[in-house]
């Protein structure tokens, strides 16, 4: 936390120069290089400093042969897309005591000011905007996020709680949603992060659940583009309205996945092993 801290501050602190000098710098921009030098830059350094070799500690080694198992990754997401929405709406309908009526109000306005950036960045026209979209906001996030939380992260907690990865996946997504800094959008994200978190542990290699995360940003910046030229709905863009049962059935199918790539191998491994 206290690296993070740190690459924060320097960032902040790279922008701001330019910025007393009356120098604009582009806000795309600065959303790419705080996703690299902060969130990938923190794992890094951390990984390095105390384990010695942040390609080995991280997971970063090791993408070859790992299609069918990126494929199944990107698959699981997309059937857990019904059941995102459903909680995004569910979320979105709670609400605090009145007596922390005054937090609430504050949370959404933060929340809706989050969101109204966002697409000012994603309703783009021209297909080399869209480029730089999937580029800064759909790979980096997904390769710069997937090494803090689910590389450094949730293996430290693994270690700190004597192996129990469980513990450390559901403790790292809960991590991983509030760092948002969307409280009424808790619970789609820390849905993604469980389902990412196990995508790790199971996977062998980060690039695994960085491949589903990118599959999941990149088909919100091409939604919402296609959105903007016209061609899909608006308000489809924010929510395609999945109903409760298509939840269910959506969880369902990604879970026998998993469970097909994932832990059946393991399993046949472990039993070979065995005799």
């Amino acid at each position: 936390m206290l690296i993070l801290v740190l690459l924060f501050i320097v960032s902040v602190g790279f922008f701001a120069v330019p910025a007393l000098f009356g120098l604009n710098v582009d806000a795309l921009l600065a959303q790419g290089v705080t996703q690299v030098s902060v969130f990938g830059g923190t794992a890094v350094v951390f990984a390095w400093m105390f384990y010695g070799n942040p390609l080995k500690y991280l997971r970063i080694e090791g993408a070859e042969r790992l299609a069918v198992k990126m494929l199944a990754s990107f698959l699981i997401l997309l059937c857990l897309i019904p059941l995102s929405d459903w909680l995004t709406r569910v979320n979105d309908a709670m609400h605090m005591p009145q007596a922390l009526g005054w937090f609430e109000d504050k949370m959404r306005q933060m929340g809706e000011t989050s969101q109204e950036t966002m697409k000012g960045f994603l309703l783009c026209d021209g297909v080399g905007k869209l480029i730089a979209n999937i580029f800064v906001l759909a790979f980096l996030p997904a390769v710069c996020e997937e090494l803090l939380f689910r590389g450094a992260m949730q293996q430290t907690m693994v270690r700190c709680f004597n192996g129990r990865h469980h513990l450390a996946i559901i403790l790292t997504a809960a991590v991983f949603s509030l760092f948002h800094f969307e409280l009424f959008a808790f619970l789609p994200r820390f849905a993604l992060g469980i389902a990412l978190g196990y995508l790790f542990h199971y996977g062998g290699s980060l690039w695994v659940n960085a491949i589903a995360h990118f599959a999941n940003n990149a088909i919100v910046v091409v939604v919402y583009y296609l959105a903007y030229k016209g061609v899909v709905d608006i308000e489809m863009a924010d929510s395609i309205n999945a109903p409760w049962y298509l939840a269910i059935v959506g969880l369902a199918l990604a879970v026998f996945l998993f469970w097909l790539v994932f832990l059946k191998p393991k399993s046949e491994e472990s039993v070979n092993e065995k005799y």
